[in-house]
């Protein structure tokens, strides 16, 4: 067992630096020389990338409903978690960009799905596998908005969710924290409005306890 990679997965609403956060996390193990890959939901493989696609742009004039959303991202994920398993017992650390707290929110808190359903197809899609840790980057829907606006569409991708305003943003944080709340020894919440710096430290000090003798190794 103490050869297993840590798995660790980052979540929150749109505009909160998910994909800096993880660019500079993946950045920090390969300078500490550890085995690390990033990787995201929907997607991390040929087959779950082809699935985001379809998810995060619908064709024109068709609305994807939140019970299609659901099986979708977890179709995407059944494939991805055997990859994401692979790699864990080859000793690499994971480090992903959403999971299945996102599903939870997204298709739960957004979408109006019940969280018995939702807990079903995601144990089904899983197999039971969790992260060890998941940081919530929790960020201030108005400065998530402001960093949206701000966005360079050429280095991020964007996506239907982003076009959403002030009141989708407050759901999304809300259900984030409420998840927070729930699972408090795994979910590690970060204050995401700070530098990108300061948010690499806060999180990087809760990691450093997982790693433990890896570090030293």
């Amino acid at each position: 067992m103490a050869n297993l990679g840590l798995f660790v997965s980052v979540e929150g609403g749109e505009g909160v630096g998910k994909s800096v956060f993880t660019r500079n996390l993946i950045a920090k193990l390969e300078a500490a020389n550890l085995p690390c890959m990033m990787t995201r939901e929907p997607g991390g493989t040929l087959i779950g990338q082809q699935i985001r696609t379809i998810f995060m742009t619908p064709p024109d004039g068709e609305t994807i409903e939140p019970l299609t959303e659901l099986f979708l991202v977890s179709a995407a994920r059944h494939q991805h978690v055997l990859k994401i398993q692979d790699n864990l017992t080859r000793g690499t650390h994971v480090i992903c960009d959403r999971f299945t707290d996102s599903t939870r929110v997204y298709q739960g808190a957004i979408g109006g799905l019940s969280e018995d359903l939702i807990e079903r197809v995601v144990a089904t899609s899983t197999g039971g596998i969790e992260p060890d840790v998941t940081f919530f980057l929790d960020c201030p829907p108005e400065l998530a908005l402001s960093r949206l606006a701000q966005r360079d569409s050429l280095t991020e991708d964007g996506n239907r969710y982003d076009s959403g305003g002030l009141r989708l943003h407050q759901t999304l944080r809300g259900a984030f924290s409420e998840l927070g709340r729930k699972f408090p020894d795994r979910i590690k919440c970060i204050d995401a409005s700070q530098s990108p710096e300061a948010v690499l430290d806060q999180a990087w000090s809760i990691l450093v306890k997982k790693l433990g003798d890896a570090l030293d190794s």
